[in-house]
């Protein structure tokens, strides 16, 4: 094992220290939000408030142990931490910290809730989400990559873009419905205009555009942006399972709020993410089993 510098050993401890700590950060947003204790109560919407507790179920099963496993491994100076660690940086900082923080209905006289007093929670998970991003990048190198068959590469892209198309479709014809008639037909803008408007700009500014830039880094330069693909692809996997956690949550509440059409597209999303990390992980996969045969 090679002897690291004072610089690596400081990297090494605090990237290691975050992701604990994020791990501590989402068990207790868990424990305390609407899926728990409900201490924390937040200012939104009954139909918003199903949509949490998906989030939180999906922070307390896949994004914890990510951490915790991640920030293990990286303490004990394990290669894989990487593999772990890239994985939840994006969303941790953009849809858990970011957008629990500003997606309340401050002005909505109907709702109350104490989420101010946990802006320090949450201002922590943004801070924490963008050093492990950072970080996690700095760990890979081109060597990293392994090859990848573009046959293969094409025709799950095509795959992709078709449903990303689709959710395109689905969140610009709300946003044209609220501009013509001031309302949804279900009425959960007039509900929480806030979180409408936080996960419209959201999912159409940065999470549709980067799996576009996703794809297009997949096809044409898989080896060079391997690092980034693993970011894009833990964000799709955390995002898309959080949605579909969200609508099942919603569906077991006879949410009338519900999306028909999500309940469509939204499980085939999460199997297209997964089924495009498991491919870029699956040569990393198959080498850590063989290597653990061998011992």
């Amino acid at each position: 094992m090679e002897i690291e510098t004072k610089h690596e050993l400081f990297e090494r401890m605090v990237l290691s220290t975050t992701a604990l700590i994020i791990a501590v950060l989402l068990i207790l947003l868990t424990l305390l939000g609407p899926l728990g204790l409900e201490i924390l109560k937040h200012k939104t919407s009954p139909s918003a408030i199903s949509q949490t507790q998906g989030q939180d179920l999906v922070n307390l099963i896949l994004l914890a142990p990510l951490c915790l496993i991640g920030g293990i491994l990286h303490l004990r100076r394990r290669a894989e931490a990487k593999y772990f660690l890239i994985l939840v940086g994006i969303y941790v900082c953009l849809y858990t910290g970011l957008a629990y923080g500003i997606g309340q209905e401050w002005n909505h006289p109907s709702y109350s809730g104490n989420t101010e007093q946990y802006f320090w929670l949450f201002l922590s998970l943004i801070i924490g989400g963008l050093i492990l991003f950072i970080g996690s990048l700095s760990m890979f190198t081109e060597d990293d990559a392994p090859e990848f068959n573009t046959r293969n590469l094409r025709i799950y892209a095509i795959l992709m873009t078709v449903f990303l198309l689709f959710f395109v479709s689905m969140w610009l014809q709300e946003i044209i419905e609220v501009v013509s008639t001031g309302d949804t037909s279900t009425g959960s803008y007039q509900e929480s205009p806030n979180v409408f408007w936080v996960i419209r700009y959201f999912d159409l500014g940065i999470t549709i555009p980067l799996g576009f830039v996703g794809l297009y880094l997949l096809i044409t330069r898989p080896k060079k942006a391997y690092s980034v693909m693993l970011a894009f692809y833990g964000f799709f996997v955390t995002l898309s399972t959080a949605v579909l956690c969200m609508a099942l949550v919603m569906l077991l509440n006879r949410d009338p709020n519900l999306q028909t059409e999500g309940l469509f597209i939204f499980p085939i999303l999460a199997i297209l993410a997964w089924l495009g990390l498991f491919y870029l992980l699956k040569p990393k996969i198959s080498n850590w089993w063989n290597l653990r045969g061998q011992k």
